[in-house]
């Protein structure tokens, strides 16, 4: 994910460029919160407090074994922070996309006129460390992305998805509900009789 995208801008990865089209516009990049690092993270610290405690105190086949164990769990959180790292969530005027993956790069699409429902959630943990999730629902259709969690900046990007989404008077495709696969754009009327102005 070296450089910069000359198309899209500073501050967009060149990596981007393979998966937007031209005349995409990102509206936000984003990494998930830092609260996914907590858990591997605290794991790691108990373990070297841990062997710290009872190196002194075992012989040196059971330090040993310790220090693999703790091997292990350090190796793990280097894992899962070079996932974080290159974990991408975006959303531009078009989509909402997931790039993951460390080896294997993988990249999970929600069409913005795919989404007929969105459900923002909180937790109690996620008001206080600044954190959300969002649902997005379709058609009865089954997509590649439907839920991303750990969103910072939560209500500022909820607010951006739902602009997005349910910008009034902007033309919308919507799926009939005869399982068909045609589509017909759907407006409001500009005089309608909520939006004018007593």
């Amino acid at each position: 994910m070296a450089g910069h995208s000359e198309r899209h801008g500073p501050g967009v990865p060149k990596e981007l460029d393979r998966y937007l089209v031209p005349s995409e516009q990102v509206v936000f990049l984003l990494r998930r919160h830092w609260v996914v690092l907590a858990e591997p993270f605290l794991t790691t610290l108990l373990g070297l407090i841990v062997l710290a405690t009872i190196s002194s105190q075992v012989g040196d086949s059971v330090e040993t074994a310790f220090t693999l164990l703790w091997l292990l769990l350090l190796s793990r959180l280097i894992i899962v922070a070079w996932e974080w790292w290159l974990e991408l969530v975006v959303a531009t005027d078009k989509r909402l996309m997931l790039v993951h993956g460390v080896i294997t790069r993988k990249v999970d699409i929600m069409p913005m006129s795919k989404v007929t429902d969105m459900r923002y959630d909180r937790t109690v943990t996620g008001q206080i460390l600044g954190y959300g999730k969002f649902v997005m629902e379709s058609a009865g259709q089954d997509q590649a992305l439907g839920t991303i969690n750990y969103i910072p900046d939560s209500d500022l990007h909820y607010q951006q998805i739902s602009q997005l989404i349910f910008a009034p008077g902007e033309p919308r495709l919507v799926q009939r509900s005869g399982g068909g696969s045609s589509r017909v754009p759907v407006s409001e009327p500009e005089q309608a009789w909520w939006r004018r102005k007593a």
